[in-house]
C-alpha cells in the first residue's frame, strides 16, 4: 500500500477501467440468461426495483469512497497519519447509521415507492440488506484509494461481479420454475431472485476488502503510532467534515441518477394514462432500462474509474497548492475519456441490431436496437460529465455538480413529460431526454471548471478520436453489414451473426488505433501512459504507423 503517486493517476485509473471493463462484460452477459428466466415483464420488475434501489443507496453511502478518499487524501498528502486513520473508524460509523437508514426505507416502505408496479416491491425488498452492506464495503474501497492504491478495489469489483452473476441466475432460476407459464408471477421471484445476487456479490466484495486490510495491518498501525504531526483532530471536527463533504457528493450523485426514477415515475403515469397496463409498462420500460441501458453504461463505467482515481489525485494537488499538476492530472484523464467514449459511441451506434440480438434474441429485437442507437452519443456526454464531476469534487466545490445536475435534471423532467405524455414518443422519449441530461451536466460542469483552474476542452483534444472513430466506423459498417445484406439467410443464423460481430469489433479496434496513431499529437510517452500503451506502442511502430 502506497500513498504515492509514482504510477500516475492514469495508471490507477487503468487498474480501475480493467476491473470495470471485466465487471460490465459479466454483468451485461448475465442479463441474457437472467431475461430469459425472468421474460419481458420480469425485466421491468427488476427494473423498477433496482432503479429505487439505486436511489437509496446513493443516499445512505454511495458517495462514501469518493468523499472518504478526498478526505484522507488531503491529510495522507502532509502526512498526518493519525488523522486519516481517524476518518476512517468515523465513516464506519457513519455508514453504520446511514446504512441501516437506507435498509429500513427500502424494506417497509417498498409498498408505497412501488404503489404502480405492487409486483416489483418484493425484489425491492430483497435488496434492502444490501443497502447496509455496501456502506462498508465503500468505506474500505474510500480508504484504498485515498492511498492510490486501486488494485484492492478492482479485484473486489470483478469478485463481487462474479458472484453477483452466479447468484443472480441461479436464485432467478429456483424462485421463478414454480412459475413458469404464468408471466406474471413467474416475472415477479424471478426478478427478486435475480437481486439475492447482488447482495450475494456485495457481500464476496466486502470480504475481500476485509482481507486486504487485514494484509496491511502492520502497516497500517505502524504509520498511526509513528505520526509525529501535530494538531490532532477530534472526531466531532472528523464527524464535521465527513459530514459535510458527503452530504454535497450524496446530492450531485442522487440527482445525477435521479433521472432514471424520475423517468420511470413520469413513464408509468403518463402510460397509465393512455390505458396501458401494468405488465405492458413493465415490458415496455423494461426495453430500455434492462436492455439499452447496461449496454451505454459500460464505456460510461470506465470514465467513472478516471473518476474515481482522479478525486484524490485532484485533492492532493490543490492540498500542495500545485495549480499546474491539478490542471495536468485533469488534460490527462480527459485526453484518455474522450479516446474510450468517441469510439465506443459510434461503434455502439453502428451495431447496436447485432449486439441487441446477440445478447436478447428474443423479443422487439428492432425496437431495442433503435432505441440503443439514439442513446449511444450519451455515452460522450455522460463520461466527460462524470470526469467533471470528480474534478470539481477534487478541486473542493462538491456543491457545483449538485447543482448542475438539478438544472439538468429540470430539463430532463420537461422533456419526458412532453415527449412521453403528450407527444407520444413512449420509450424514446425516455431515451431523447436522457441524451439532452447528460450534455447539458457536461456543458455546466466545464464552464465550472475552467472557471475556477482555468482550464477548458480544446478542439485538438477531440479530433483525433472523432476523425479515427468515423474512419472505423465505416470500417465496422463495411465488415458486418456488407455480407449481411448481401447473404441475410446465411449471415442471419445466431452463431454466424455472432461470428461475424466479433470480427467486425476486432477489426474496428484495429482502423480505431492506426488512424489514432496517425493522427493524434500524443507523444510516445503519452501513449505509454495509456493503458496497455506501451504494447499499443510497439504495435503502431511494427506496422510503421508511428
Amino acid at each position: 500500500m502506497s500513498n504515492d503517486s509514482r504510477g500516475g493517476v492514469v495508471r490507477q485509473a487503468a487498474f480501475l477501467m480493467a476491473a470495470q471493463m471485466i465487471s460490465s462484460v459479466i454483468g451485461l452477459l448475465y442479463r441474457s440468461p437472467l431475461h430469459m428466466i425472468m421474460g419481458d415483464i420480469g425485466d421491468g420488475y427488476y427494473q423498477f426495483a433496482y432503479e429505487w434501489y439505486t436511489i437509496i443507496l446513493l443516499v445512505a453511502s454511495y458517495s462514501i469512497p469518493s468523499a472518504i478518499s478526498k478526505v484522507m487524501a488531503e491529510r495522507l498528502a502532509v502526512k498526518a497519519y493519525r488523522n486519516a486513520f481517524k476518518v476512517f473508524k468515523a465513516a464506519l460509523i457513519y455508514v453504520l447509521i446511514a446504512g441501516g437508514i437506507g435498509a429500513s426505507v427500502a424494506f417497509f416502505g417498498a409498498p408505497y415507492i412501488l404503489a404502480k408496479e405492487p409486483d416489483a416491491v418484493l425484489a425491492l425488498r430483497v435488496l434492502s440488506p444490501t443497502i447496509f452492506l455496501s456502506g462498508f464495503l465503500g468505506v474500505f474501497r474510500g480508504f484504498f484509494q485515498a492511498h492510490n492504491t486501486m488494485k484492492p478495489t478492482a479485484l473486489s469489483q470483478v469478485a463481487e461481479q462474479v458472484m453477483n452473476a452466479v447468484f443472480s441466475v441461479l436464485a432467478a432460476y429456483l424462485l421463478a420454475k414454480p412459475f413458469f407459464g404464468n408471466a406474471g408471477l413467474s416475472g415477479k421471484f424471478g426478478a427478486a431472485g435475480g437481486c439475492i445476487g447482488t447482495g450475494a456479490g456485495v457481500l464476496t466484495g466486502l470480504l475481500i476488502m476485509l482481507l486486504a486490510m487485514w494484509l496491511n495491518r502492520k502497516l497500517i498501525r505502524r504509520r498511526v503510532e509513528f505520526d509525529r504531526s501535530h494538531g490532532e483532530e477530534t472526531y466531532k471536527e472528523v464527524f464535521r467534515v465527513i459530514f459535510m463533504m458527503c452530504t454535497p457528493i450524496i446530492l450531485a450523485t442522487c440527482v445525477y441518477n435521479m433521472t432514471a426514477v424520475v423517468d420511470q415515475v413520469i413513464f408509468t403515469n403518463m402510460m397509465s394514462r393512455q390505458n396501458y397496463g401494468a405488465e405492458e409498462i413493465a415490458s415496455m420500460y423494461g426495453l430500455f432500462g434492462y436492455r439499452v441501458r447496461p449496454i451505454i453504461n459500460i464505456p460510461i463505467a470506465l470514465a467513472s474509474a478516471t473518476s474515481t482515481a482522479l478525486i484524490p489525485a485532484v485533492a492532493t494537488s490543490v492540498a500542495e497548492r500545485s495549480r499546474k499538476g491539478a490542471v495536468s492530472k485533469i488534460d490527462e484523464c480527459v485526453r484518455l475519456t474522450l479516446f474510450i467514449s468517441i469510439p465506443s459511441a459510434v461503434g455502439i451506434a453502428v451495431l447496436s441490431y447485432p449486439v441487441i440480438g446477440l445478447l436478447y434474441p428474443g423479443g422487439n429485437v428492432g425496437g431495442a436496437a433503435v432505441l440503443l442507437s439514439m442513446g449511444a452519443i450519451s455515452v460522450v456526454f455522460y463520461s466527460l460529465s462524470t470526469v467533471s464531476n470528480g474534478v470539481l469534487q477534487g478541486l473542493g466545490h462538491p456543491s457545483v455538480p449538485v447543482i448542475h445536475a438539478a438544472v439538468a435534471l429540470g430539463v430532463n423532467v420537461a422533456v419526458t413529460f412532453i415527449s412521453v405524455g403528450i407527444l407520444g414518443m413512449g420509450v424514446s422519449g425516455i431515451v431523447l431526454a436522457t441524451v439532452l441530461y447528460s450534455m447539458t451536466v457536461m456543458v455546466l460542469n466545464a464552464v465550472s471548471i475552467r472557471k475556477y483552474v482555468g482550464y477548458s476542452h480544446r478542439l485538438k483534444q477531440f479530433t483525433a478520436p472523432l476523425l479515427s472513430a468515423a474512419v472505423m466506423g465505416a470500417a465496422v459498417a463495411a465488415v458486418y453489414w456488407v455480407p449481411r445484406l448481401l447473404l441475410p439467410s446465411f449471415f442471419g443464423r445466431y452463431s454466424v451473426s455472432a461470428a461475424l460481430l466479433l470480427i467486425s469489433v476486432l477489426a474496428g479496434i484495429l482502423v480505431y488505433f492506426a488512424v489514432y496513431g496517425r493522427t493524434s499529437d500524443l507523444t510516445d510517452d503519452d501513449f505509454r501512459r495509456l493503458p496497455m500503451g506501451t504494447r499499443l506502442l510497439a504495435l503502431l511502430r511494427k506496422f510503421h504507423i508511428r
